[in-house]
Order: structure tokens, then sequence, then C-alpha cells
């Protein structure tokens, strides 16, 4: 599965405030038919931040990698994503991947 990198110059991805932002949507919901998708992200130790940064750029702080559920989530709730620098599949990251969140994501029908 492909995710969408970010790179942060400065700051990183809220995701407290995704996380509170998600759980108040999904109570709003509670009453009306919903949809709920899983959203997934996940950063990188120092040894995947010199990998990502050799294949995407320098000058970064930090990097997030989310996937379509989670940009859209972050869209949603006006959450800064930082720059997108491009994609890469989990697999080529191996261990160098820590999974940041595997949440719940709330929609109307």
């Amino acid at each position: 599965m492909a995710y969408t990198v970010f790179g942060f110059r400065s700051g990183f991805l809220e995701t407290a405030r995704l996380r509170n932002n998600s759980l108040e949507r999904k109570a709003s919901l509670a009453s009306q038919t919903a949809r709920e998708r899983t959203m997934c992200a996940y950063a990188v130790g120092a040894d995947g931040f010199y990998f990502l940064e050799r294949r995407f750029g320098a000058g970064f702080g930090n990097f997030a990698l989310l996937d379509d559920v989670a940009v859209e989530a972050c869209q949603e709730f006006k959450i800064p994503l930082g720059e997108p620098v491009g994609t890469i599949e989990l697999h080529e990251l191996g261990r160098l991947a820590i999974k940041l969140f595997e949440w719940e994501y709330g929609t109307s029908v």
C-alpha cells in the first residue's frame, strides 16, 4: 500500500488534534448512518529519516507517512500536513517505519 510522505521543515503532524477531532466526529455521527474507515500513519526513527531524506530531499525536521484516509481526515479538520514530497510503499522502509496511529474515521453516508 502506498503512503503519501509529508516533510515538515518545522513543527509536526498534530496527531492529538486529529484524534480529538475524529472522536468528536464519531460522537456527532452516532445517531446517523455513518461510514467508518481506518486511517493510518507512520513515522520513522533516525535511520528511516536519513533514508527518506536521501530519497525526497534535505531540509526537513521530520517526516510523516499517511494513507489516503488520514490525508482526507487532516484536510477535513484543517490539520497542517507539511509538504507532500512523494509516495512510498511501506515495505520499502522495512523495520524503519514506526506506526503513529491506526484510528477510525467516520463520515456521513
